[in-house]
Order: structure tokens, then C-alpha cells, then sequence
């Protein structure tokens, strides 16, 4: 196996946050990974495994934290790499990935609709189309977040924290507490925001639910349908796999404070997971630190921070 593309991230306790949970809260700090988010872990490895197997050259699809995970990794391989992106995103994102070499195009009103495309531009034998969320080396290459905390924690916390958006993350951490001894209890609780919940919206109605569009600022968690196999998990141990949402302005307001508390950026969708401790949110968990997944900031900048924080008088 190469040497990975992501680094171990720092594990380190946040006073603010345990004094809201009443317990210790740690923060597994992915947002300072290469590429900015987590997304590095599994992408990377994919597209390690996709180099090894002969591609020459990769086609992918997102306007956030995946993105730029493929164009850090396409660059670190030294491999060409056209992305797929939806028009909703951001200028200084596409400047970002333009800055990692990347060739970006512009297609569609949503990510699926841009994935669309993609996948019709990944004809070439030689050709990797990588996948934001829905590959198997992607999970694994996630899971081994679990592995760090393991190691930096010495023992299972009570739960972890994450957002999910396709599911692909969820779903490494899943993964990743299979394989260790020990930590059968602890939970894995995932947050949306409303407007991008198609996890949560799956679970009540019992089976896949395609979402309609996303109507949440939180665009990172932009997926209008999560992967199969989360969903499968959750209705199969539904006391494993907890799902919550909040509101737009709970996540924009979880990043204020987290930006004041903690001195780092974070983007909505890591705001929604911020907020479920600001908020009060964590349902009953096993005695236990909690472990919050700082999961990445690259759809945030400082001026969208202060408009936030003016809006909501913080």
C-alpha cells in the first residue's frame, strides 16, 4: 500500500463543548486535512488503488470537500483529473480547484445532475470516474478515522458525531467500529440539516427517499439520496445509527461560535454537527467521552461568517 494522502488528525479535547454536553468532548480535527475536510482518507485511497490498476486520469463530480479532495489527490499522483461541478457552487471553489490544476466544468442545477454528466464523460478505458461518496474503497479509506481515535483515545467513546450527506463517511465509521474489539455500544449519531435530509427522511418512510432538491445552505451534504447500505444499517439497528437534523440557522450559528470558542472556520454542514451539542441536542448515550468529527471548511469563508453572525445578531 502507497504511503496515505491524508494525515492523522489531532484528537484534542474542547472545554466549551463538554461544559454544553455535560461529559468530555473531543474534536477529531479532519478540517486541517489535505484537500480540507475528510474526504482525503477515502478518496485518496481509491484513487491510489485506481492509479495501481492502470488509470491515467480520473473524472469526478462535486463542488465541495469531495472536489477537492479528488484535485489534491489527482495532483499528488501526478494525474489529470476533470471535475464535474453544479452551478450552485461557490466562485472561490471553483478558483480552489483551478488552483489544484484541475480542469472544472460547470454542469447542472445539483450535484446528481453533474454527476450525471460525469459519468458520460468517464468512457475511456483508462479512465477512473471517482465516485464523492459511493465506492467501497472510499469506506474504507474512511474507517480509518476509527482507527486513529482508537489509538488516540485508548478506548471506544460513547459515541461519535458526524453529518451525513450521501453517507459515504457514515459509512467508513460504521466500518470502522465493525472491525475493533470493543466497541459494540457506541453509537454513531448523524446530523442534517432540514432541506438536506435524505438520510432521516429515508428512515421514516421505511425505504429509499429521493429528495425533490436541496434547499439547505448546508450544499456540501447536497446528495439527494444516501447510499443503500447506511440506510440498510440504520433500519436493521436502528439504536446503532441515531439520526438528527437542525435548521439552517443552528448550523450557521453552531460555526459563529465554534469560530469564536475554538479560533478555526467550519462550513454549515459541519456546523449542523457542532450544533447538536450547542443546541442540546445528543440524545441518552452510555457513560463515555463523545467524539465530534470537525469534518471539513472549505465552503466557508470569513466574510460569510460575519454576514452570519450579523443576520443572527451573534
Amino acid at each position: 500500500m502507497d504511503t496515505p494522502l491524508h494525515v492523522v488528525s489531532p484528537l484534542v479535547p474542547s472545554p466549551v463543548l463538554s461544559s454544553h454536553a455535560g461529559r468530555t468532548v473531543l474534536l477529531k480535527l479532519d478540517n486541517i486535512q489535505p484537500g480540507g475536510s475528510f474526504k482525503i482518507r477515502g478518496i485518496g485511497r481509491t484513487m491510489q488503488e485506481a492509479v495501481r490498476s492502470g488509470a491515467d486520469r480520473f473524472v469526478g463530480s462535486s463542488g465541495g470537500n469531495a472536489g477537492m479532495a479528488m484535485a489534491v489527490a489527482a495532483k499528488q499522483l501526478k494525474k489529470p483529473l476533470t471535475i464535474f461541478i453544479p452551478r450552485s457552487t461557490k466562485a472561490f471553489m471553483v478558483e480552489r480547484l483551478r488552483a489544484e490544476e484541475a480542469v472544472v466544468v460547470v454542469a447542472g442545477e445539483n450535484w446528481d445532475e453533474a454527476n450525471v454528466e460525469a459519468v458520460k464523460a468517464a468512457q475511456e478505458r483508462t479512465t477512473f470516474m471517482v465516485h464523492p461518496f459511493d465506492q467501497e474503497t472510499t469506506w474504507e479509506g474512511h474507517a480509518s478515522l476509527v482507527e486513529e481515535v482508537n489509538s488516540q483515545l485508548g478506548c471506544a467513546p460513547a459515541a461519535i458525531v458526524t453529518c451525513v450527506g450521501g453517507g459515504g463517511l457514515a459509512m467508513g465509521i460504521i466500518k470502522g467500529m465493525e472491525k475493533i474489539p470493543g466497541w459494540e455500544d457506541t453509537k454513531l449519531i448523524c446530523l442534517e440539516t432540514n432541506g438536506a435530509n435524505c438520510l432521516s427522511a429515508a428512515r421514516k418512510a421505511g425505504c429509499p427517499v429521493r429528495l425533490p432538491a436541496i434547499t439547505s445552505i448546508a450544499t456540501s451534504l447536497g446528495a439527494l439520496q444516501v447510499v443503500q447500505p447506511l440506510l440498510d444499517t440504520c433500519l436493521k439497528s436502528p439504536e446503532k445509527v441515531v439520526s438528527l437534523e437542525v435548521t439552517d440557522n443552528q448550523a450557521k450559528e453552531a460555526v459563529v461560535k465554534f469560530a469564536t470558542d475554538h479560533r478555526l472556520l467550519v462550513e454549515p454542514a459541519c456546523g449542523a454537527v457542532l450544533a447538536s451539542v450547542y443546541s442540546g441536542l445528543l440524545p441518552p448515550l452510555p457513560p463515555g467521552p463523545i467524539v465530534v468529527v470537525v469534518c471539513g471548511g472549505n465552503l466557508v469563508t470569513l466574510n460569510l461568517v460575519q454576514e452570519w453572525a450579523k443576520e443572527l445578531a451573534l
